[in-house]
């Protein structure tokens, strides 16, 4: 009998679980065979191209995204929050981290879809060819990275990682996104 264990890193597992199991590390797909799988399964051209991309190549994540369409729709309300965030004063940034706080799950996800942001935002700073997740943002990214440094996006990436560690580790959910809003730039 052969028992598959997934997880996102061997850490997260006890060493004694680790220490019996053989690691198999399992790639991503090639974004254009997720896309072509999704459109299989009933999705249109753009929005294939947007959950493979979205997916990172994980066809199972864009099938389940696909059949729930709540969290694009989530998604797209945290980036569509986002300008207002940055051009808002510390008073509007600390009431939008009040309503965030309260579901730390929602919290937790709001933070994966902005670091996969910022990470765009980055990787067109620096100038880089690798593709971007949120393909649906590109044209917004880009115009974003002109205005921002290597140093700068950089910070908002660290910053964002951080507070996911911080999260699973039960910090104060209100301070937390407070303190992160802080540092974000202003529009």
């Amino acid at each position: 009998m052969v028992l598959l264990l997934t997880a996102d890193s061997a850490e997260q597992l006890f060493p004694t679980i680790v220490s019996r199991c053989e690691v198999l590390r399992l790639r991503p797909l090639p974004l254009e065979k997720v896309e072509s799988f999704l459109t299989g399964q009933g999705a249109d051209g753009a929005t294939s191209r947007l959950l493979a991309a979205v997916s990172g190549g994980r066809p199972g994540y864009a099938r389940a995204l696909m059949d729930q369409p709540q969290a694009l729709d989530f998604r797209r309300g945290r980036l569509d929050d986002l300008p207002r965030l940055l051009a808002g004063t510390r008073r509007e940034r600390f009431a939008y981290a009040e309503t965030l706080a309260k579901d730390k799950e929602a919290f937790r996800n709001a933070l994966l879809i902005w670091l996969a942001y910022w990470r765009d935002v980055l990787l067109r700073v620096a100038g880089s060819g690798a593709p971007i997740v949120n393909v649906d943002r590109a044209e917004e990214i880009s115009e974003r990275a002109a205005h921002m440094t290597l140093p700068e996006s950089h910070r908002l990436v660290a910053g964002l990682e951080l507070a996911l560690e911080r999260l699973e580790r039960n910090v104060n959910s209100r301070l937390l996104a407070e303190v992160l809003f802080l540092d974000w730039p202003r529009a």
